[in-house]
C-alpha cells in the first residue's frame, strides 16, 4: 500500500513543530511599532534594551550611567561574548547618538536596531572580535520634552569644557571607565536652517560626512592615523554602500561665510575622547526638511537607514583595523603624560586652494547649485610647551576646584606655606574661543603658596586635559568662557603657575 503524500507532509509538519526548537520572533523596536508616526520615548528606549539583554543574557547587560536634570535614566547596552580563558582581547568600541534630544533622534534609533542585528540576525560574530558600548539616548530629557537642549536648555554638544550638565558629566565618566579603544559619537544635521540659510534661499545637501579628533593636544599618532587612514577609508566604505560620505564640513549658515572642518576644541565630545586617547569619529547624517513630504513621518524610516548604514559601517571597519587601533591607542595612551601640548588650533585661508564650490539646493525650485565658497579649512596650531610636573593654583581655588571636580581632575589642597620654583606668566586672554591668546611675559621664579593653594599633579588621566584647561592662551581653557575670564588680567601676573619640580614646604 502506497503511502499518502498529504499524510506524509502532516507529519513532517507535526513533528517539525514538537521536535525543532523554537525561534524566537524578532523583538521590534518602539519606533517600528508605532510605525514610524513618532520618536520612542525615553522609557520606551529604556525598556527595550532591558527586553532585548533578557532575551540574551549570555551577550548583553544593560547598565545605568546615571540620570539626567529631570531624573530620567541614561541606560548603556553593554554587548560581549561570553570570555574564554585563551581569548583574544576585543576591541572595545563605544557608540553614543541623541545628544541633540528629539532634534536628532536617528542616531539613537537607529542604535537599537543594530544591536538587535548583532544578537538576532547574522552579526553575532562581531563579538568574536569587538566588546560594544551602546549610549542610544544621551539626552533622555531634550528627546521627551521634544527640545534639542536638555532640561535645562543647554546644547549639550559644546559643554565639555565646563561640564556644567549631569549627561555630559555621565558621558565623561563612561568614557574615562570603560576606556573604549574606539568611538563614534552620531548626530544628524539638518538641511533646513529657517533662521540662518534658508533666509538666503538655499539648503545644505549633504547625505553624511565624519570627523576625528582634530585638537592638537591629542596625540600626534594618532591624529595622523585616524585623519590618514580611517577617515577616508569610513568615507569610502560608506559611499560604497549607497550613502554619499566626505569629510565633515563645518555647519553652513550663510553663504558668505568661510568654509572649515569641525570644531577643534574639548567643548565637544569627539575631542574630549580624543584627549583620553581614543580614536574618536563624528558622525553627521542628513535631517530631511519636515516641510516636504515623505513616505514616513519626518521620512523617519530613510533617516535611520541612513545611520544604520554609518553605525554598521564603523563596527566593520573598527573590527578589520583591530590590530592598527590597538596599537595605535596604546601608544597614544603612553605618550599622553609626556608628549609636547600644543594649547591653540585654528583655521586660516588655504593659499593653494583658496575657494571651494560646494552643492546646494535652492529651496524654491529643489535644483542643487554649485556655490563658492572661501576655502578656510586649513588647520594651524600654536603655543606649544612641554607637560609641566605641577600645576599651582595660588587664588580662586573656590571657583577652580568646582571644574577640576566634574572633570574628576585629583588635587591636593596646600595645608601649610610652601614654597615652588615655577614658570610664572602674564596672558592676555582672547575674547572667544577662535582668536589665539598672547603670552606678555614669561619668567622662572620661587613663589610661596599660602595655605588653600592647589597643587594639580599632571601625571593621571586627566592632566593633560588640566593644563588646557587652566592655561589661558588654549582655546579649551575656561578662561575662555564669560565667568572666568575677568580672573586673567594682563597687567597681574597669572594666578596658575607651571612647575617642574616638586614643591617643598616651608621650613619656619
Amino acid at each position: 500500500m502506497r503511502p499518502c503524500p498529504l499524510l506524509a507532509t502532516m507529519w513532517s509538519i507535526v513533528l517539525t513543530c514538537f521536535l525543532a526548537p523554537a525561534q524566537a520572533s524578532e523583538l521590534a523596536t518602539p519606533l517600528e511599532k508605532n510605525g514610524y508616526t513618532r520618536i520612542s520615548s525615553s522609557t520606551e528606549i529604556a525598556g527595550w534594551l532591558r527586553a532585548l539583554a533578557a532575551r540574551h543574557p549570555d551577550h548583553a547587560r544593560v547598565d545605568v550611567l546615571g540620570h539626567s536634570v529631570q531624573g530620567r535614566e541614561i541606560a548603556v547596552l553593554h554587548l560581549a561574548a561570553p570570555r574564554m580563558e585563551a581569548d583574544k582581547p576585543r576591541l572595545k568600541v563605544m557608540v553614543t547618538a541623541s545628544q541633540h534630544g528629539a532634534a536628532e533622534p536617528a542616531g539613537g534609533e537607529a542604535l537599537l536596531v543594530v544591536a538587535r542585528e548583532i544578537l538576532e540576525g547574522n552579526r553575532k560574530d562581531l563579538l568574536e572580535d569587538l566588546e560594544l558600548i551602546f549610549v542610544p539616548n544621551a539626552n533622555p530629557d531634550g528627546r521627551d520634552l521634544d527640545q534639542r537642549g536638555n532640561a535645562n536648555r543647554v546644547n549639550l554638544n559644546v559643554d565639555f569644557v565646563l561640564l556644567t550638565q549631569p549627561e555630559n558629566r555621565l558621558l565623561r565618566d563612561a568614557l574615562y571607565n570603560f576606556a573604549p579603544d574606539a568611538l563614534l559619537d552620531s548626530h544628524e544635521s539638518a538641511v533646513l536652517k529657517r533662521q540662518t540659510l534658508a533666509k538666503e534661499g538655499y539648503l545644505t545637501d549633504f547625505d553624511a560626512q565624519f570627523e576625528y579628533s582634530n585638537n592638537p593636544a591629542v596625540p600626534a599618532a594618532l591624529r595622523e592615523y585616524a585623519l590618514q587612514t580611517f577617515l577616508p577609508a569610513i568615507n569610502a566604505r560608506v559611499t560604497a554602500g549607497g550613502l554619499p560620505a566626505h569629510r565633515y564640513i563645518g555647519e553652513i549658515t550663510s553663504l558668505k561665510q568661510p568654509i572649515t572642518h569641525g570644531g577643534l576644541t574639548l567643548r565637544n565630545f569627539r575631542n574630549t575622547s580624543g584627549l583620553s586617547g581614543t580614536l574618536a569619529i563624528l558622525v553627521e547624517t542628513k535631517l530631511d526638511s519636515r516641510d516636504d513630504t515623505w513616505p514616513t513621518w519626518r521620512n523617519m524610516k530613510q533617516r535611520v537607514s541612513r545611520q544604520i548604514l554609518c553605525i554598521n559601517s564603523f563596527l566593520d571597519l573598527t573590527r578589520e583595523q583591530a590590530e592598527e587601533i590597538r596599537a595605535v591607542t596604546t601608544a597614544a595612551r603612553q605618550a599622553l603624560p609626556r608628549e609636547q601640548l600644543t594649547l591653540f588650533a585654528g583655521y586660516e585661508r588655504d593659499r593653494d586652494h583658496p575657494t571651494i564650490r560646494i552643492p546646494m539646493r535652492r529651496i524654491d525650485t529643489r535644483e542643487l547649485e554649485e556655490i563658492e565658497f572661501r576655502d578656510h579649512r586649513k588647520q594651524v596650531n600654536a603655543d606649544t610647551l612641554p607637560i609641566p610636573t605641577m600645576l599651582a593654583v595660588a587664588r580662586h581655588a573656590d571657583l577652580i576646584q568646582p571644574v577640576l571636580d566634574r572633570h574628576s581632575i585629583r588635587y591636593h589642597q596646600v595645608e601649610e606655606v610652601t614654597r615652588a620654583e615655577v614658570v610664572a606668566t602674564r596672558v592676555k586672554v582672547a575674547p572667544d574661543i577662535y582668536t589665539r591668546g598672547k603670552l606678555l611675559a614669561e619668567t622662572r621664579k620661587t613663589v610661596t603658596l599660602e595655605p588653600g593653594s592647589l597643587l594639580i599633579d599632571t601625571a593621571q588621566p586627566g592632566g593633560r586635559v588640566a593644563v588646557l584647561l587652566l592655561d589661558p592662551r588654549a582655546n579649551s581653557s575656561l578662561f575662555r568662557y564669560p565667568e572666568y575670564t575677568s580672573l586673567v588680567q594682563p597687567e597681574e601676573e597669572f594666578f596658575i603657575y607651571r612647575t617642574f619640580k616638586g614643591a617643598t614646604r616651608s621650613q619656619p
